[in-house]
């Protein structure tokens, strides 16, 4: 059952990834999803997630979905599907490349499978609790720097309205303290990043459905995620922080933290 669940997971990816493909470089009906207009899906977030929610009731009809769009399904199930369809739709409506499909899986509220699917490169990142993550067909891990003043780090602040409280929050301690700080405008894409071993770090204060993929192929691929005390992260809340990295600068991200 467990590979079955990657081969369906895999599969609605790369249906959304498709959907999603069709819209690109043309024009986009916006939904507003809150008052400051920071916020918002085009058609191709609704229609990705409707084949991904339909691809996963067919082969599991008694599981939970969170959706980013549609919000929470609760059947009662140990599993739930946590989605989000376009992750980045910012970039993807103004034309930057950095936006992908994400599709967790989390058992008994922890983070058990993930898929991220990245629409402009076509590259597939997978992973499932102890099985490895994978780039396409090959392994993947995180890198080996060790040091936060030579690491390339992934710092997103957000929707204007939380900006202030993430610059606050995580965004001065560490700003001076990496080497390269960037931000793709994709938690997901952030993390695949991270497992690759491209970045070497990401922290990030958002949704569940931003996050839940990508820590399973973080942590499959060699790499530590936890709150921004060092715990393990609450998945029973729909809102979370996460500091993300290749291990080696964990304890040094969480130091500048406190300061």
């Amino acid at each position: 059952m467990d590979d079955n669940f990657l081969k369906v997971a895999k599969q609605a990816a790369l249906e959304a990834g498709a959907i999603i493909s069709k819209y690109i470089g043309g024009k986009h009906t916006f939904k507003i999803k809150n008052q400051d207009n920071s916020d918002f899906a085009t058609q191709a977030d609704l229609e990705a997630e409707k084949k991904i929610v339909r691809i996963l009731n067919k082969n599991f009809p008694s599981h939970n979905i969170i959706a980013e769009e549609r919000g929470t399904m609760n059947k009662g199930s140990e599993y739930t599907w946590v989605i989000d369809p376009l992750d980045g739709t910012f970039s993807f409506s103004v034309g930057m490349p950095f936006f992908s499909v994400s599709i967790g899986l989390l058992k008994n509220k922890e983070p058990f499978l993930g898929v991220i699917y990245h629409i402009s490169a076509k590259d597939l990142y997978w992973a499932q609790e102890g099985k490895g993550a994978y780039l396409n067909q090959q392994k993947i891990q995180v890198s080996k720097r060790n040091s936060l003043e030579m690491s390339a780090f992934c710092l997103d602040p957000g929707h204007i309205n939380r900006r202030k409280r993430k610059y606050d929050r995580y965004i001065e301690p560490l700003f001076n303290k990496v080497a390269a700080p960037y931000e793709i405008g994709s938690a997901a894409a952030s993390l695949a990043y991270l497992g690759k071993g491209i970045f070497d770090g990401v922290i990030n204060d958002a949704w569940i459905w931003d996050f839940s993929a990508g820590v399973v192929i973080v942590r499959e691929a060699g790499g530590r995620v936890t709150d921004f005390e060092g715990n393990e992260p609450d998945w029973s809340k729909e809102r979370l922080e996460i500091v993300a990295s290749n291990g080696l600068i964990h304890d040094q991200i969480l130091e500048a933290l406190k300061k």
